[in-house]
């Protein structure tokens, strides 16, 4: 159990899930619910294990054939943890044996195939490792090989569609705009120190006049003729509708139209409410 090998390592935390499983199995929950309750939590603390080594084998064993993952940068930060894989295999092992996420109906009828082929995969790896452990620790087979290129595929589109059902995911076109306005929040920025508009130790130190100034400036930048980016139609546009519909914090009385944007950016900073 000491060796600090990673098929080592897998094969005695596989082991302990599979026990965790069989005394969860065997126990009666309505006559001892705290055992039950403290059976299932160790249980998620064993499938977060074993899946953190069944990663660290795959980043040394297949590191260049890892399925891309670039849709998680879209996850809300709050989803966004240690604990997610665990929380994925369990709900995939929920809607393979028939149960229904909660007001989610029609998005777990059309995962339930997924979460099948999913939950197969899965223990073809295990097996596969398990296998492997007891006949050599240091080779990583073909066939070993193919089974977790497999499994991290169908981890990653099941990764995906599980939390886009379960919490609001940006669109592509939403992460795109988002990413643009930072863009143009980071070039409004350096421009205002180049022309001194603003100091580095207001930025080190998050002056609240200058958290209210960036959106400002922002918007006015590319209107003036000078800027490079000078675009009445379309980036001043849309930086102005993003912050009259999200920072009203910016603005005392966020106006709807751009003339009343923009008059109400350049008002001086003290007559907003900080």
């Amino acid at each position: 159990r000491s060796d600090p090998q990673l098929l080592a390592r897998f094969y005695y935390a596989d082991e302990e899930l599979n026990q965790v499983a069989a005394e969860l199995d065997s126990l009666d929950g309505r006559k001892d619910p705290q055992r039950c309750t403290l059976l299932v939590s160790q249980f998620r603390s064993c499938q977060d294990n074993v899946l953190n080594i069944i990663n660290q084998i795959m980043d040394e064993c297949i590191p260049q054939d890892r399925a891309p993952r670039d849709f998680c940068v879209k996850f809300p930060e709050e989803i966004r943890h240690d604990n997610l894989a665990g929380q994925l295999w369990f709900g995939a092992e929920c809607l393979a044996a028939g149960s229904i996420i909660m007001n989610r109906e029609l998005e777990s009828m059309a995962m339930r195939p997924l979460a099948k082929e999913l939950t197969r995969s899965l223990e073809d790896v295990r097996g596969a490792l398990r296998d492997q452990a007891l006949r050599d620790l240091n080779t990583y087979t073909e066939k070993m090989r193919e089974a977790l290129r497999h499994f991290d595929v169908l981890f990653a589109e099941f990764e995906l569609s599980y939390v886009s059902a379960m919490v609001p995911v940006k669109s592509p076109r939403e992460y795109y705009v988002q990413q643009e306005v930072i863009v143009l929040f980071c070039e409004t920025v350096e421009r205002a120190l180049d022309f001194g508009y603003l100091t580095q130790d207001m930025i080190d130190d998050y002056e609240p006049a200058l958290m209210f100034s960036i959106p400002r400036l922002a918007i006015v930048c590319p209107l003036l003729p000078a800027h490079p980016r000078t675009c009445p139609g379309a980036t001043a546009h849309m930086a102005c509708e993003i912050v009259a519909r999200s920072s009203s914090g910016a603005l005392a009385h966020p106006p709807v139209s751009k003339q009343g944007v923009i008059s109400a950016l350049l008002r001086p900073l003290p007559e907003l409410p900080l």
